[in-house]
């Protein structure tokens, strides 16, 4: 996780580089009856996120459910809105409006706008739950003569691997509480926050993934292509 040392100079966490802080606080954490917060210190995003569409995609999205477990976590900073530096008591100024400085361009769910990055909030294994989309095996080609209407036999089902790890893909699912408990792929599906390794060749910047980008690795323990 990226230290937030230069964005105040008033807060203590930044004088002191504690970067738990910006999310985790061990007392009065928040508690607003959301379905994940761990000792979160962060205020949480109010906005309505607007999923992504596609005629060819088979995964069913519900706009007002999507934005369950971490993915609110990451959306409360990265929605355009809620400045990174507001935690605690503290009021910030630093919106994350762009992704960084090497595009430029608009952060992702900025205005609420996911119509353009990869689903989120969908039933993902479709061998353990009726209502996922992944159908195809763990390792191997896909036997595309038992493609079932609503289905992908092109993406992985849970039991694969993230390429160049032994880390399963269901284990990075979260539980849906409005989904009967199914395992639904959430922003964590892809990123983990603590995670430091997996650096592009340059070595200047770090998507915090699951799996290297380094010839498609992380799109590859998904997709089979």
């Amino acid at each position: 996780m990226t230290k937030y040392g230069t964005l105040a100079g008033g807060d203590p966490e930044a004088q002191q580089e504690r970067v738990c802080s910006y999310c985790h606080t061990p007392h009065h954490a928040i508690v607003d009856g959301s379905d994940y917060l761990p000792l979160w210190s962060h205020t949480l995003t109010k906005t309505t996120f607007t999923p992504y569409k596609s005629g060819t995609l088979d995964a069913k999205i519900d706009a007002a459910s999507m934005m369950e477990g971490p993915s609110k976590l990451c959306m409360s900073c990265h929605d355009g809105t809620i400045a990174v530096d507001t935690h605690y008591s503290f009021t910030g100024t630093k919106m994350l409006n762009q992704d960084d400085s090497l595009f430029g361009t608009a952060g992702v769910g900025v205005n609420g706008g996911l119509n353009n990055d990869h689903p989120i909030g969908f039933v993902y294994d479709g061998t353990s739950n009726p209502n996922g989309i992944a159908t195809g095996p763990a390792a191997g080609d896909p036997d595309v003569s038992a493609h079932i209407a609503g289905k992908d036999p092109y993406v992985r089902n849970g039991t694969a691997t993230y390429i160049g790890t032994t880390l399963k893909i269901e284990d990075r699912l979260y539980l849906s509480a409005t989904q009967g408990g199914k395992g639904i792929m959430t922003c964590s599906t892809c990123h983990d926050v603590h995670n430091k390794i997996n650096q592009d060749e340059s070595g200047a910047t770090n998507y915090l993934l699951l799996a290297s980008n380094k010839g498609s690795s992380l799109c590859l323990s998904c997709h089979i292509k």
